[in-house]
């Protein structure tokens, strides 16, 4: 109907052919389906039957012929699937026939027909190619591909799509592990301790079980022997020659029938993948599993389930150390658990207290020390996790955390022991694994242990809380650390209290120490163990005492004392001041009873700098109310008005304040100097100026009209005198040539000096104040 429309009655016309052409069979006899083609061969163009007449011509297997046909009138028909058992109902001639046979020879048949390229397989079906598909499938067939691409094709479906997975876990212990993936004895990917050795199809020794299973022996693999099957080897070949030249061809052409068979090859190949997929697990779920020439027992007909079961029979075989973990499940969460001890110290450490796992990891650690081989982390991990132990991650840091918690092992990092977080640490950090040295616990002696408890009771003036020698030596030096930082800030204050440089070589001592570890205490203590208690005795306590009590109050003010009346001890007459001085700069102040001397001293200098102060304040009393005296005492003082008066005598009130809150004697005598010579002076000018005022006021005031101001000589008084001005004597500058008067002639040559100053500011004016 495709290629000739000839209307249905044409087919009446075959099937009256097809009668005819068996009308002397027999009752039992039937009409095979190729007999329609000679019904329509005549209305067939004949490049459409050209395969079939190529056939006719060159195969002398007439039943493959007949095939030949019959699969050419259903090529088109889609609902018919062209499968062996259909194939050969179609070509069923009697009912008499044995129905296996037929099979049989239908198979052979299909079998040469694929081979010459008239048909093509596609997993269970097969199918008549005309000359473009021929060719097409032609071309597939020659198309060249390496071994390996077909090798890594066959490893997908294999391991990807059956066995799903690079670890398996085994249920024992909860822990995935990992397997090198082999195909026929070579390695897959990344190699590890154990193998899964799948022997395929395509092994030219398939079918030798005994020589493969000698070449498995002695190795920790499980050998996986697939049944031979030469179709899944042409259909795994096929499916990567059509890939590849679908992949290469399909841009290329031009045709769209070409094009149009290449994207039904590609849709074929994905079918023929699902199919080869499904034909490896049926192999597998049939294959045999052996190790070491020993069969397996399974009955499984799943594939995973069957090597999965006999990959558990390799881990138990390959690490028969594995059992020492006890059928317990480790978990890195653990690993906090197992650091803390659980009392098994208690006890002696009694060895029989401890796992078996534990005893085989210490006895691996102590034998290496004695060997003088180093023991990290890595190594460890590598040597337990291989055979004959097989133990995963978290149970090797597990164990080794109960040996920590029974301190069994001391672990290292960069020279220091780690405990505790930093331990945690330092276990789950695996970048950090080579540099962590594992050293088995030293034993200590108990005399040791008593040397330590008495040291310690002496030096830190309590008792220690341990009583075990690795707690003990912990916490003195613990108790070290925590001494130390009490002390180092000490030395920051050594500005203000010089003496506290004696510090500063036993804190660089206990620095030292601080850096030891725990066990030097217990075993190299007892060379440096009387200078230290000496250095504690001498230096240490009365420091500490010092900085702590009222020693340092009396210090603190008697250093603030002297800084502030520093300047006035020079007009005493007693050497306390120095006695202070010498006890506040002495390096050992802080010993003995030198602080309460220094309190007694600092109380009498400070009673005698009170009264020399106030001895002070009174002369300067004395001389202020003389100079007030002195101003209110003249003349034309009554001149002047209530307010001006109290104005003048405002700054003695102020300067009378003032003095009550100095302390310094110096400061005293000068001030009372400059209120004479300045402030006094500047009074008087002021009363001066307001009685020339006043006066010029009163003049002007005698007059008709008053005079024009701009044209009055403010420095005049009324009698026409220029103001006066007033000096101060220590302000005259006397010129005598000698700085040291030798005999009577020059007591009379300074005098004379003096007299001509003093006259030459009399003369400009000014009133001398002497």
């Amino acid at each position: 109907g495709k290629h000739s429309s000839v209307g249905e009655r044409s087919m009446l016309g075959v099937f009256q052919q097809v009668a005819v052409h068996i009308a002397d069979h027999g009752i039992r006899e039937l009409s095979t389906f190729d007999l329609m083609f000679e019904g329509i061969r005549t209305a067939l163009k004949s490049q459409i039957q050209s395969s079939v007449l190529m056939a006719e011509k060159n195969l002398d297997d007439d039943f493959a012929i007949r095939i030949l046909k019959a699969l050419f009138l259903v090529k088109y028909v889609k609902s018919f699937k062209a499968s062996l058992r259909n194939i050969s109902i179609l070509m069923l001639d009697n009912f008499d026939r044995n129905v296996s046979d037929l099979q049989k020879q239908v198979e052979e048949s299909l079998g040469l027909l694929e081979q010459q390229t008239y048909i093509q397989r596609n997993g269970e079906l097969y199918e008549f190619l005309t000359d473009e598909e021929k060719d097409v499938e032609q071309e597939i067939k020659n198309t060249d591909v390496e071994n390996s691409e077909v090798n890594k094709a066959l490893e997908n479906i294999i391991f990807d799509h059956v066995l799903k997975s690079r670890k398996i876990r085994y249920d024992e212990n909860g822990q995935d592990y990992p397997f090198s993936r082999k195909l026929d004895g070579a390695l897959c990917g990344r190699e590890h301790e154990l193998s899964i050795n799948i022997i395929t199809p395509f092994n030219e020794l398939i079918e030798n079980e005994t020589t493969l299973s000698m070449q498995s022996m002695g190795k920790d693999e499980l050998l996986v022997i697939m049944p031979a099957d030469d179709r899944f080897y042409h259909d795994l070949v096929l499916l990567k020659k059509t890939d590849k030249h679908v992949r290469i061809n399909f841009s290329q052409t031009q045709q769209e029938t070409i094009k149009r068979i290449l994207s039904d090859k590609s849709l074929q190949n994905r079918e023929r993948e699902k199919e080869l997929q499904t034909k490896a697990k049926e192999l597998l779920g049939e294959a045999k599993c052996i190790i070491n020439l020993k069969p397996l027992d399974d009955s499984s007909t799943d594939p995973q389930t069957k090597i999965i079961k006999g990959f558990f029979d390799l881990l138990r075989r390959t690490y028969p150390n594995l059992n020492m973990l006890g059928g317990i499940k480790y978990t890195e969460n653990d690993i906090t658990t197992c650091l803390t001890p659980q009392g098994a110290t208690l006890f002696g450490n009694d060895e029989k207290m401890m796992s078996e796992a534990e005893q085989e990891m210490l006895a691996y650690i102590q034998g290496n020390s004695r060997n003088g081989v180093r023991t990290t982390l890595k190594t460890l991990l590598e040597r337990f996790e291989k055979k004959p132990y097989g133990w995963y991650f978290a149970a090797i840091l597990c164990v080794l955390a109960k040996l920590c918690a029974r301190e069994k092992i001391e672990v290292r990092s960069d020279s220091n022991i780690l405990e505790e977080k930093d331990l945690e640490k330092a276990l789950r950090n695996t970048g950090g694994h080579n540099n962590v040295i594992l050293d088995p616990q030293i034993d200590f002696t108990g005399s040791q242990v008593r040397q330590l408890k008495t040291f310690y009771e002496e030096f830190f003036d309590t008792p220690p809380k341990a009583n075990e020698a690795r707690p003990l030596g912990r916490e003195a030096l613990e108790s070290l650390k925590t001494n130390l930082q009490k002390l180092e800030p000490l030395v920051n204050q050594v500005n203000h209290y010089p003496f506290l440089t004696v510090l500063a070589e036993p804190i660089k001592r206990l620095q030292e120490l601080s850096k030891k570890e725990y066990s030097f205490f217990l075993t190299d203590l007892s060379p440096i163990e009387d200078d230290l208690l000496d250095i504690k005795e001498d230096i240490l306590d009365p420091v500490q005492r010092f900085m702590s009590g009222s020693p340092k109050d009396i210090y603190d003010d008697s250093k603030r004392f002297l800084e502030e009346q520093n300047a006035n001890f020079a007009g005493l007459t007693g050497d306390e001041s120095q006695q202070v001085k010498d006890i506040l700069a002495d390096a050992e102040c802080f010993k003995g009873n030198k602080m309460q001397q220094l309190k007694g001293l600092v109380d009498t200098l400070r009673e005698q700098v009170s009264l020399f102060i106030e001895q002070e304040k009174q002369q300067a009393l004395e001389i202020l109310q003389t100079l007030r005296d002195e101003l209110t005492g003249m003349d034309d003082f009554s001149l002047l008005s209530d307010s001006q008066r109290e104005e003048l005598l405002q700054d003695f009130i102020v300067f009378k304040e003032k003095l009550q809150s100095q302390k310094i004697v110096a400061v005293i005598r000068q001030s009372v100097t400059s209120f004479k010579e300045n402030t006094f002076l500047q009074l008087l000018s002021r009363k001066d100026e307001w009685i020339a005022e006043q006066q010029e006021k009163d003049k002007k005031d005698g007059y008709t009209g008053k005079a024009d101001s701009e044209n009055e000589d403010p420095g005049k008084t009324s009698t026409g005198e220029t103001q006066r001005k007033y000096i101060s004597k220590s302000k005259i500058s006397v010129k005598f040539s000698k700085s040291i008067l030798e005999n009577e002639n020059d007591v009379d040559a300074y005098a004379e000096a003096i007299k001509e100053a003093y006259l030459a500011e009399v003369k400009l004016g000014k009133r001398v104040q002497i």
